[in-house]
């Protein structure tokens, strides 16, 4: 009798275990497939948050390389080229490529103090993005600061 009742407590035991075992693999197929519908989603927000701060960084670089050149543009013995020399060397450490510069209105070392200066900085985004994908291609960024000049 004692036999008996262990027999049956092993045979409830492996009916049980094998209904989990269906049930285990019929979920791991699930699982298959939620991950091939999201894993393809969270690597496009992954690389797009990416890619907003790479263009974020050039953006805030070129805004850097505008204030350092209207910074030196405003000093009343400094003359353009002075302006684009402290431009061409922030752009040089920052690593932006094919930027160009612009001052309005143009200025020399007479230029009177009071006169407000704008310097515009545009750089193709193509070019300063280290990433083979090419979402911003033919694009260019730019940045804006007018300062003004003064004697020192």
């Amino acid at each position: 009798m004692n036999s008996s009742c262990h027999s049956k407590k092993v045979s409830c035991f492996r009916r049980k275990s094998i209904f989990c075992r269906r049930e285990k693999n019929e979920r791991s197929g699930t699982a298959t497939v939620e991950m091939a519908v999201c894993l393809p989603v969270i690597v496009l927000l992954v690389f797009g948050g990416v890619e907003a701060a790479h263009f974020i960084q050039l953006k805030q670089n070129l805004t850097i390389c505008a204030y350092e050149a209207a910074k030196k543009a405003t000093r009343d013995d400094a003359s353009m080229q002075d302006a684009i020399d402290r431009f061409n060397e922030i752009a040089l450490a920052k690593g932006i490529t094919g930027a160009s510069i612009s001052f309005s209105p143009t200025f020399n070392t007479t230029t009177a103090s009071g006169t407000e200066i704008t310097v515009q900085v545009t750089a193709p985004a193509e070019s300063n993005y280290e990433m083979p994908v090419d979402f911003f291609q033919n694009r260019n960024l730019s940045a804006e600061v007018t300062m003004v000049r003064q004697q020192y």
